[in-house]
């Protein structure tokens, strides 16, 4: 059973995880120097990470090393948010998304078509937005306003509205977030950072079926994230 030390090792390296200084999918450093790192043995250490396993944030291979899991921006942002989906809350959900993978392709694919330099320019904003975000209702917020921007971009009214419908279903909820001012953990800011750079250099480079395929990407993960 852990003690005293072994928890303390289990934070600290979860923080070192939470800091975003080392990717999805990367190696963390080894045994050896993670026992260095925070003063303690190396089988406390292997106790920790046998923790942080079973939490789904690290991937311990033989021979290998231990590497950050790929989920782990889903599982520490869903974690420090309190997010906890009762059946119908997540049912709600995977309707908004269902609805969204349905309409917003295709829109991000129109917005790429011929983006205006104003549009260009309010998706970078948006972007620095999500880094700067103070609590995760803001950075929430900040993600579906990146959306938004692409909607109207692509010039249809009606489309809109659908959109500020769903939004405003998932803030009548918090995001179904339980805690006001809940952290948000640098590795969640880079993770959807990312993502959607990838979204708004597609729309930038005038390729509509790369935008396409970028939110439906994003999407797609969003899904699979509220499944964990």
């Amino acid at each position: 059973m852990p003690n005293g030390t072994t928890d303390r090792v289990y934070r600290e390296i979860r923080n070192l995880l939470r800091s975003g200084d080392i990717a999805p999918g990367q190696r963390i450093p080894n045994e050896r120097r993670l026992a260095e790192m925070n003063h303690a043995s190396r089988a406390q250490v292997r106790d920790a990470l046998l923790m942080l396993q079973q939490d789904g944030l690290v991937e311990r291979k033989i021979g290998s090393g231990t590497y950050l899991s790929m989920r782990a921006p889903q599982i520490i942002e869903l974690a420090e948010a309190h997010v906890a989906m009762s059946p119908e809350r997540s049912h709600d959900f995977h309707e908004t998304l269902e609805a969204r993978l349905m309409i917003e392709p295709p829109v991000a694919a129109r917005a790429a078509e011929a983006p205006t330099r104003e549009f260009v320019a309010e998706l970078d904003a948006a972007l620095e937005r999500i880094l700067d975000a103070p609590t995760w209702l803001q950075f929430k917020e900040e993600i579906y306003g990146f959306s938004r921007l692409y909607y109207v971009e692509a010039g249809n009214g009606f489309l809109c509205w659908t959109f500020d419908q769903i939004v405003s279903t998932r803030r009548a909820n918090k995001f179904d977030g339980g805690t006001e001012k809940a952290p948000v953990a640098n590795l969640v800011r880079k993770h959807f950072h990312e993502r959607l750079s990838r979204i708004a250099e597609a729309i930038k480079s005038e390729d509509p079926d790369r935008a396409r395929l970028e939110v439906e990407g994003f999407l797609v993960g969003m899904a699979a994230s509220s499944a964990l």
